[in-house]
């Protein structure tokens, strides 16, 4: 699929924010109940800083452990490091943002990842299940079970 945006793989992405000269990494972990519990399937977004979080960069999901495979992103060089606050207000680090939305979990929104260059950054995120609510038909009412007129000869 050529649509600007990477699928489950790794790479450069062409449309890098101006000062993005070098390679970053990210692997997102999901997990619940507290990280016990690996959540396969999660779909994981990844955007470029903007809060709008409108225009998808890559696309990922994670596998049997709850990870994603390895993901290549841009990211400003690692000399932007030795200039007091980053040089021309450009951060040592690219900014991104990540949706993790699986189907019966909360959705998790991370603001603000920092990727640095050359730097494998691990993100993880403990998904909480969705409050399950019954239909009233599920609910027993023991008053129905309960005669209260009968003679019991207790």
């Amino acid at each position: 699929m050529d649509d600007g945006i990477m699928h489950d793989g790794s790479g450069k992405l062409d449309n890098a924010p101006d000062g993005y000269t070098e390679t970053g990494y990210l692997i997102v972990n999901t997990y619940t109940a507290r990280g016990a519990i690996p959540v396969e399937g999660s779909l994981v977004t990844v955007f470029f800083g903007d809060a709008a979080m409108t225009s998808p960069e890559a696309v990922l999901t994670t596998d049997e452990s709850g990870k994603t495979a390895k993901l290549s992103l841009p990211a400003p060089p690692k000399s932007t490091s030795l200039i007091p606050g980053g040089g021309e207000g450009t951060p040592p680090y690219g900014i991104y943002n990540i949706s993790i939305i699986h189907e019966g979990f909360i959705p998790v929104y991370d603001i603000g990842v920092k990727i640095f260059s050359g730097v494998t950054a691990i993100q993880s995120a403990d998904l909480i299940p969705e409050i399950q609510s019954f239909p009233p038909d599920n609910i027993i009412d023991d008053t129905d079970y309960v005669d209260e007129t009968g003679d019991y000869n207790l």
